[in-house]
């Protein structure tokens, strides 16, 4: 097999938007995951709006390697476990599109009962997940605490708004070792589409207690 050297590949920068035209010489800024890239040796290009790269060089920048094996007549791009497992979650998360509005409902409740963010994380909307990305990052993905936590779900009453909208509202009962109590929530839900994904997900969390479990992300004061 031979590095692949001048194979380049249209590559999808989400971060960087081409406007106009932009001659083959000019030099780029690169930014992955918000950090800057040195551009130099990627030999990066526009062409009719598109940006090109020698694959072998782009893999690098991400700890892998493409070689091109000419006999078989393909590429071979290998990476690190990192971006492998970016592409195991994408499919999880899409497996686990709520095709109702109880079923994201449900997988946010087992998301706070579980001290899961990665769960609750996979049914917030778009808009949602933009404003608690990083604070679940902040948290290693874990959520809630020791105790107490959430338990049973009571008193659920459903209320739709719109043809994809719908309100969601129930008390819960709260658990810890030496006492029980009782907290109440209103979730709202509407189908759109989130990661590429059609499906309904989780707009606004609104808890009369929003640290009654310990941590919680994305959720708002339940004000009456």
């Amino acid at each position: 097999m031979k590095s692949l050297s001048k194979i380049a590949l249209c590559t999808a920068l989400g971060a960087m938007v081409v406007a106009g035209s932009v001659y083959a010489e000019s030099k780029l800024n690169l930014f992955i995951n918000g950090q800057g890239v040195v551009t130099s040796h990627l030999d990066l290009q526009v062409q009719d709006g598109k940006v090109l790269a020698p694959i072998d060089r782009l893999a690098e920048e991400f700890k892998g390697k493409a070689v091109y094996d000419a006999d078989k007549n393909e590429v071979q791009v290998t990476l690190p476990d990192s971006a492998q497992q970016a592409v195991q979650i994408n499919r999880l998360e899409s497996a686990m599109v709520p095709s109702t509005p109880k079923e994201a409902l449900d997988t946010w409740v087992k998301g706070i009962q579980t001290r899961n963010g990665a769960l609750q994380f996979a049914v917030f909307s778009p808009e949602l997940r933009t404003k608690t990305k990083k604070e679940f990052e902040d948290n290693y993905w874990g959520t809630g605490g020791s105790s107490p936590h959430m338990s049973t779900i009571r008193k659920l009453k459903t209320k739709s708004l719109n043809k994809t909208t719908v309100q969601f509202s129930f008390d819960y009962d709260l658990v810890a070792s030496n006492w029980k109590g009782k907290g109440s929530a209103v979730v709202t839900v509407g189908k759109m589409k989130s990661n590429g994904y059609e499906g309904w997900f989780v707009k606004n969390i609104k808890m009369k207690d929003p640290g009654d479990t310990g941590t919680t992300i994305g959720v708002e004061p339940l004000k009456k």
